[in-house]
């Protein structure tokens, strides 16, 4: 006990206020942040479908606690009067604010890769926001050394806090018959990564730069983590990257895409290595370590190269997307950052997070954004592809044209799939003599779900160039299925419930791992329906008898259909029984065919049920 014999619970109040004090708006950030997100853990489906601010509320947050933090460090780097802190707070918010009104209601994939770039920018300021126009490194790196083991240690005592906590739970619902909610947990995991740790982590956080400029500590425990686990991994990942480098010379072949991943692997670790080591390198009995440094920039380079090779094989093919824009991206900060150490009489350190903090951001926002970029390349490709097809003719879309090759067909579909999930069509109406922005929403209008809107709009859009949508999954020995009575404008179709007692909204999506039974309560008579795992069939079950309804049929004969339009007297079945009738009004059905083995499987449906009991 002696570790707490120092401590008392006024002391640690104590620490907690002062750090409050300290960071209040990095603290309401986790505060607010973390709220929501219990809030939404909540919420099933249909109620998060309701409530789709909370993610962008949770975005805003999560930016809010990093860049409040960092303004914070200026004002104590400065010793900010309350007037200029109070400007600073103001800025940050109105920035907040000003994103939050920006983000649409659906988050897209765009968005959340926006936000992860926003994130590491603001991350990275973080690091050197202290030390803009100064000489000393030492601080600089005393500071983020001290950043580094502190995060770990957050880390560390929330996890173990966090797992105490869950046993203690555990064992009052176990000995003392306690009812607790299964959500407890993972709520109780929110709080303790959005609060406890912020707070924890905030606690110790140094500010005073002079006194880190004259720190030398170096831990122990830190030059053994380097020297004998981190170095030898770099070094593995440098022999297996220049064997193959050797093989694809040998056999004079492209290199796979898979390697892109493992060279920037190999370079950030490699690259937080050299950071790890930099004071201590050149100390003698560190001779390893003084090699490590002096060799690493310079055998990147071919690595750079094998990089550059992988990642312009696949742009060249299949043009720039946000992906392989971000690996782009890192190949030319590599080059540019081994150029830097290589030439550079400082060789200062500061370099590698200012100009990656850069990078992301010209990555997130501008014209040469990895959005704008990909979209260009995207829609040139598209252009080219109709083009050589006859399809665009002096820039106008000809919906009768010569027939288009399967391959061809294949590649505008997955184009137009990517730009309907991506980017939208608005840079395509040029193309089109009718407003494309009215047809596609007149297409869509309603469709509440967001993925629903990309399948509809793809498929107009291919309507509307003569084209039907193929994914080449068929000769894969794989095809998606996908109906819809939405698509064709006839999802607020009103049902005849004539005959019937009982009507049910039934959902039901493997994806979401929903439960795979559904019970209801019909007056006193239970109601359980199933989907038969890895198969089509759905069972309703009653006390008085189990019916089944094969789905298969229904499946084939709308496969037949072109552009998946249905209606929903398409997609209403009925099964009848000795006691029990029931009728299934199916909105939605989505699966996957194996052509192979000719099976189908089903992945969600959404439908109305109505039942009527014989008496």
């Amino acid at each position: 006990m002696g570790i707490f014999k120092n401590i008392s619970l006024q002391q640690l109040w104590r620490g907690a206020v002062t750090t409050f004090l300290a960071y209040p708006l990095v603290l309401l950030s986790a505060f607010a942040g973390t709220a929501a997100a219990i809030f939404n853990s909540e919420l099933s489906y249909d109620q998060r479908q309701e409530h789709l601010y909370l993610e962008k509320f949770m975005l805003v947050c999560a930016l809010g606690l990093i860049l409040f933090f960092t303004l914070e460090l200026l004002v104590s780097k400065y010793k900010l009067r309350l007037h200029w802190q109070a400007s600073l707070w103001l800025a940050g918010l109105v920035l907040l604010v000003l994103y939050f009104w920006l983000l649409p209601l659906e988050l897209e994939q765009r968005h959340w890769l926006r936000f992860l770039m926003l994130a590491l920018a603001l991350h990275l300021a973080a690091s050197y926001a202290m030390f803009l126009n100064r000489r000393d490194e030492n601080a600089f790196w005393q500071f983020n050394k001290a950043l580094f083991l502190r995060i770990l240690t957050s880390a560390l005592y929330s996890g173990v806090l966090f797992i105490g906590l869950v046993i203690a739970v555990l064992a009052m619902e176990e000995l003392f018959s306690v009812d607790i909610d299964g959500a407890f947990y993972g709520q109780l995991w929110l709080f303790m990564v959005g609060v406890f740790n912020t707070w924890f982590f905030l606690a110790g956080v140094p500010t005073d730069v002079q006194e880190l400029e004259h720190t030398h500590l170096y831990p122990k425990g830190l030059k053994v983590f380097t020297q004998f686990v981190l170095l030898p991994l770099v070094t593995l990942y440098l022999l297996i990257l220049y064997a193959y480098f050797g093989k694809i010379i040998a056999q004079w072949a492209w290199p796979e895409g898979w390697v892109s991943v493992l060279v920037l692997c190999f370079s950030i670790a490699g690259i937080l290595s050299l950071l790890l080591i930099h004071p201590i390198r050149f100390e003698e009995g560190n001779t390893w370590m003084r090699t490590f440094s002096r060799w690493f920039y310079r055998a990147l380079f071919p690595l750079i190269i094998l990089l550059a090779l992988a990642i312009w094989r696949r742009v060249s093919e299949y043009g720039v997307t946000e992906e392989r824009y971000v690996v782009m991206a890192l190949a030319l900060w590599l080059f540019i950052t081994a150029l830097y150490f290589l030439f550079s009489r400082q060789k200062n350190i500061k370099f590698i997070p200012i100009t990656l903090s850069v990078v992301a951001l010209l990555a997130a926002f501008g014209p040469f954004s990895a959005f704008q970029v990909s979209e260009w390349s995207q829609v040139n490709r598209l252009e080219k592809l109709l083009q050589e097809s006859k399809v665009l003719v002096n820039g106008q879309i000809q919906r009768q044209h010569p027939p288009v090759s399967g391959e061809v067909e294949e590649e505008v579909s997955s184009i137009t799939d990517y730009l309907a999930r991506t980017h939208g069509f608005e840079a395509l109406q040029p193309w089109f003599a009718i407003d494309l922005e009215d047809s596609l929403a007149a297409a869509t209008d309603s469709l509440g779900n967001r993925w629903q809107k990309s399948f509809a709009t793809r498929d107009k859009v291919l309507d509307l160039m003569g084209l039907e949508y193929n994914s080449g999954q068929r000769d894969m020995g794989r095809q998606h299925f996908y109906f819809s009575t939405q698509h064709s404008g006839s999802g607020n179709a009103v049902q005849d419930i004539r005959g019937y007692a009982y009507a049910v909204q039934y959902s039901y999506r493997t994806f979401e791992r929903h439960e795979e039974q559904r019970e209801f309560q019909l007056g006193a008579v239970p109601m359980i329906v199933s989907l038969e795992k890895e198969g089509s069939v759905l069972y309703f079950k009653f006390e008085q008898e189990t019916l089944t309804l094969d789905l298969l049929p229904l499946i084939k004969k709308l496969q037949k259909k072109q552009h998946e339009l249905v209606s929903p007297a398409d997609m209403t079945l009925t099964v009848e029984g000795k006691q029990v009738k029931v009728k299934l009004a199916l909105d939605e059905l989505n699966g996957v065919e194996e052509t192979k083995e000719g099976n189908y499987r089903v992945q969600s449906i959404e439908a109305s049920i109505y039942v009527q009991l014989q008496e």
